[in-house]
């Protein structure tokens, strides 16, 4: 499955580069043309945020941390880390985590293209994944698509693939969100939906290997196959409590489905995760 998805994967990075081409191949006529009007500047989010939940996915233990929460959109372009640029304004545009450039901006239709760092798993002699393989670190790249249905509802979707080949694998994640505006400064956001996942992914975090079953392991071996991997439902809000702080926190239930929640490593498929943050967000 991976191999097919490569090729648009890798058109897809091209993808982002292109307004950058298409400024050096200007005509003579359009570069003495009159200079278009200035666009607005950039949008930044810094801040922190501490969350709590499963140490991982299908895990019994719970814990906590701190991490820190970035936003910057200039133009097309946004980085993300943290959530950080779902604080940058308040709207149905979707900002994932990592680089993203908006492909296409109709009034109900958004694409976007975007990479991003992830997708690792490492444990340790106290973690009850101890003796199974590390998954590394890799370079994602991202499809994403939202329909407007109206300024509050959306259905958005991504498609997201390993371009190292590090069996992080496919994932498609599609969610309805609807939004609600309360005052002009708090917005409440609902959402509900679900993750498909392929063999490669769901193996690697999932998946039991022969090789160090009931050796290295207790599990027994356990090579699950494609298909649904979680149903998700969660509330956010955000509020501006001035006109640069922003107050945020969330609560998300996730449910595993499928060969993911058939695993030997999952003890408990049921789970939440609870987040609360505080950003500083300037300038337009």
């Amino acid at each position: 499955m991976n191999t097919p998805l490569f090729r648009p994967f890798a058109a897809l990075v091209c993808a982002l580069c292109l307004p950058l081409s298409a400024g050096a191949q200007q005509s003579p006529q359009s570069a003495s043309a009159p200079p278009p009007a200035e666009e607005p500047g950039f949008t930044w989010a810094l801040g922190l945020a501490a969350s709590n939940g499963a140490d991982y996915a299908g895990s019994d233990k719970r814990g906590s941390n701190l991490r820190p929460v970035i936003g910057l959109d200039i133009g097309r372009y946004t980085i993300s880390s943290g959530g950080g640029g779902s604080l940058l304004d308040f709207d149905l545009e979707p900002r994932y985590t990592g680089v993203s450039a908006r492909l296409l901006d109709a009034d109900r239709l958004k694409l976007s293209a975007g990479l991003r760092i992830g997708g690792a798993r490492t444990s340790d002699a106290d973690s009850q994944l101890y003796g199974l393989p590390d998954v590394r670190k890799t370079l994602r790249a991202r499809l994403s698509a939202s329909w407007l249905f109206s300024p509050e509802l959306s259905l958005r979707s991504s498609l997201n693939q390993d371009l190292l080949g590090r069996k992080g694998g496919t994932t498609l994640q599609t969610t309805l969100q609807y939004e609600w505006q309360i005052t002009p400064s708090t917005e409440i956001g609902l959402a509900a939906g679900f993750t498909v996942a392929d063999s490669t992914h769901l193996r690697s975090f999932f998946g039991v290997p022969a090789d160090v079953a009931l050796v290295r392991t207790p599990y027994a071996a356990y090579a699950p196959g494609g298909g649904v991997k979680s149903t998700d439902l969660g509330i956010e809000i955000k509020s501006a409590i001035t006109d640069r702080w922003v107050l945020f926190g969330g609560v998300r239930f996730s449910q595993l489905r499928g060969d993911a929640r058939s695993s030997p490593i999952v003890q408990k498929p049921n789970d939440y995760g609870v987040t609360v943050g505080l950003a500083y967000r300037c300038c337009r």
